[in-house]
């Protein structure tokens, strides 16, 4: 039976001795059967990897969770990290551990079973990196501060070593940043920065990542190809003594040209840089020189928000089977264009089902910005692992509430059904359902809002039923703040409006919605506006 699972199951005797290890944890060890596998001493094998706790700290094979049960410890569920030495291959694992008993209750030995959460971790690290990314892209406009930030978020947090090189005005490669994670080899790195400026032959692969703007990936870095990356012979040996296991090679580019390259790489021993690594150190890229060419350019904050606005949403709206959907945003409007919002919405797709979640995040600025990019991204994350509107309000919350700063924000995340609705909202204004005669509802009852209250009690999902015809509005309180001579749009003003167009497709509401908000709210001064507009097709 444990054989047909796709989780790993091991069992300890008491011992200490793996007695059993289903096919799974064949599998993921390495090994063709278990005999292969009890040929090994259980110290031995830890030794073949490279483990640590998740807060990336160095895990004995003592703090095992079954070798602890059968100590006598009392154990928790522990989430580790596994590097294999030989082959680069990661995994995050949860390794639950229960005992196992006679009739009489005497402890045989301890079973434990390993679910396998690299996909989710690894996307929220990557998250992570490309939210702390934005934040700090956008902190200075001196460009080599600027790059000297980005490489250090991506060391450790997507390799251990990077690097970045800029053209200058006669087409050479010219080092303006690097860092690595190990204390011992940054004076290494401080020389590889000394290194002139180099004009490379056409045929280099740096060369080529600045032609094509196609990544290079060394997933196992060779003889071969340490000549493939070295710009010099001093740089071939400098690169040699650094000891990388894997690199790739990034453009930074903007507007169809390359202003420079990002190379990243992880240590001799450690893992090896994957496809999904490349694929986030390019979105690193093409913001690094987004940000770069911002301060060369304009030399004004206002560019560097603009280009964080226009990350916020998605730029179009997908299909959803059953659904007809139209979205309205509109950000703040100031003179000088800096008070970037945290109003935004998403429309997320996991197996099948449809989750539609609109928020606020409060304040102004690149910290909003960084927490909407935070919370946009986590709610996918989130959607993945735990499926419902509640669990993913939970999560995000969870999130918040790690911030520095105390971040806060309202949100809504309804799940989208042939018939009916599932919501959730936290603090945030209810829908606004409105029916083909004009009659008006609200849902669903909301919960405390995002990153506000800790030890606070659970979500709930509240199921909303949804008419033949009826229409459905989420949207931020932009648009009831909007303000006008004498007072605000308000929520009146905002029931009469719908009520009016009752029986009109999506796409009208919102158009009529942005009108009146814009005949009644003309100048400066506006909040964000967020809002999307839902209706079963018949």
């Amino acid at each position: 039976m444990f054989d047909q699972l796709g989780e790993a199951v091991t069992v300890r005797d008491l011992e200490g001795q793996l007695v059993y290890a289903n096919h799974a944890a064949l599998r993921q060890l390495g090994y063709e059967s278990l005999a292969e596998l009890q040929r090994r001493p259980t110290t031995a094998i830890m030794d073949e990897y490279i483990v640590e706790d998740e807060r990336g700290r160095p895990f004995k094979h003592d703090a095992i969770p079954s070798v602890r049960l059968l100590r006598g410890d009392r154990v928790s569920p522990q989430v580790l990290h596994w590097i294999r030495r030989d082959t680069g291959i990661e995994a995050w694992n949860l390794l639950k551990t229960t005992a196992l008993r006679d009739d009489e209750g005497e402890l045989l030995g301890a079973v434990t079973v390993i679910e396998d959460m690299t996909a989710v971790k690894l996307a929220e690290i990557h998250m992570r990196i490309l939210a702390e990314s934005g934040r700090i892209l956008a902190s200075s406009l001196d460009y080599d501060q600027t790059l000297r930030n980005v490489v250090e978020v991506a060391v450790p947090a997507l390799a251990d070593y990077c690097g970045v090189d800029l053209l200058d005005d006669w087409g050479r490669l010219t080092r303006v940043a690097a860092a690595h994670r190990d204390p011992a080899r940054r004076e290494l790195v401080e020389r590889l920065g000394t290194i002139g400026s180099v004009a490379l032959d056409p045929d280099h692969r740096a060369a080529r990542v600045l032609a094509t703007g196609t990544s290079e990936l060394f997933r196992e870095i060779d003889p071969d190809g340490l000549d493939a990356i070295a710009r010099t012979e001093h740089h071939r040996e400098l690169l040699a003594e650094l000891g990388l296991r894997s690199v790739v090679i990034v453009a930074l580019g903007v507007r169809g040209r390359a202003i420079g390259v990002m190379t990243l790489g992880t240590n001799l021993g450690g893992r090896a840089l994957r496809p999904d690594d490349v694929e986030i150190a390019e979105q690193l890229g093409r913001r690094s020189a987004a940000a770069v060419e911002n301060a060369r350019l304009y030399g004004k904050l206002s560019d560097v928000a603009e280009t964080l606005q226009r990350a916020l949403l998605p730029s179009a709206l997908p299909e959803v089977p059953g659904w007809e959907i139209a979205s309205l945003y509109a950000p703040t409007e100031s003179e000088l264009r800096i008070d970037i919002g945290g109003d935004f919405y998403e429309l997320i797709e996991h197996e099948g089902t449809w989750f539609a979640i609109i928020g606020d995040v409060a304040g102004k600025g690149v910290a909003a910005a960084s927490v909407t990019a935070l919370m946009r991204h986590g709610a996918r994350v989130a959607c993945r692992s735990e499926p419902e509107p509640a669990m993913i309000l939970t999560r995000l919350d969870e999130v918040l509430l790690q911030q520095d700063g105390g971040a806060m924000a309202t949100a809504m995340c309804l799940c989208l059904d042939a018939d009916h609705v599932v919501g959730s909202s936290a603090g945030h204004p209810p829908a606004i359902l409105v029916g083909p005669d004009g009659a008006l509802r609200e849902a669903p009852r909301p919960d405390r809002m995002l990153g506000a209250f800790p030890d606070a009690d659970a979500r709930h999902d509240e199921p909303i039923p949804i008419a033949e015809g009826e229409l459905l509005l989420i949207y931020t309180d932009g648009v009831t703040d909007a303000p006008g001579r004498h007072d605000r749009f308000g929520v009146v003003r905002l029931r009469q409006l719908l009520s009016e167009l009752a029986g009109a497709s999506p796409q009208r509401v919102l158009a009529r919605l942005e009108q009146e908000l814009r005949r009644f709210s003309p100048g400066p001064g506006r909040d964000d506006i967020a809002a999307l507009a839902m209706r079963r097709r018949s």
